[in-house]
């Protein structure tokens, strides 16, 4: 039993090396892994000062109406620690395929693929994109024919 314990905490060390998102409990161990980037994170920054929905709300930061709403170090607007992603489609496309169709994601359903992405990310109407983006993914929908 000690023996399989040590390979355990091996393997999650070795997870842990890889900047793998780690979560365990008594019976189980989730493996989540999503990287942010300077480059990305450089291209929201730049992408959000095109926004005007994010604008009004950089305008109103500090008012009981934008109470949930800050201005983070990296000079990136966050919502409740969440980093604002704004009306891009490139970036929005991007982060839903990466949420999708990443090594450890492997197609979720939306509700799970809604909860990661939520973790991290929040615009407007995200849980609709994420619902339209499973519903067309021919993959999923081959899975769901099949079953």
């Amino acid at each position: 039993m000690s023996a399989l314990t040590i390979k355990e905490f091996e393997l999650i060390e070795q997870l842990r090396v890889m900047n793998l998102g780690l979560h365990t409990g008594a019976d189980y161990i989730r493996c989540s892994m999503l990287r942010i980037t300077n480059e990305f994170l450089d291209e929201v920054r730049m992408e959000q000062g095109k926004d005007l929905e994010l604008q009004q709300i950089i305008s109103g930061l500090g008012t009981e109406k934008r109470k949930d709403f800050r201005m983070g170090k990296e000079g990136i607007l966050q919502f409740r620690e969440r980093v604002c992603v704004p009306r891009s489609r490139l970036l929005r496309k991007m982060l839903l395929e990466e949420g999708h169709k990443s090594r450890l994601s492997i197609h979720p359903g939306m509700t799970k693929m809604y909860k990661d992405l939520k973790a991290t990310f929040w615009w407007t109407d995200m849980k609709i994109d994420v619902a339209d983006f499973v519903a067309s993914c021919l993959v999923c929908q081959k899975a769901k024919i099949e079953h």
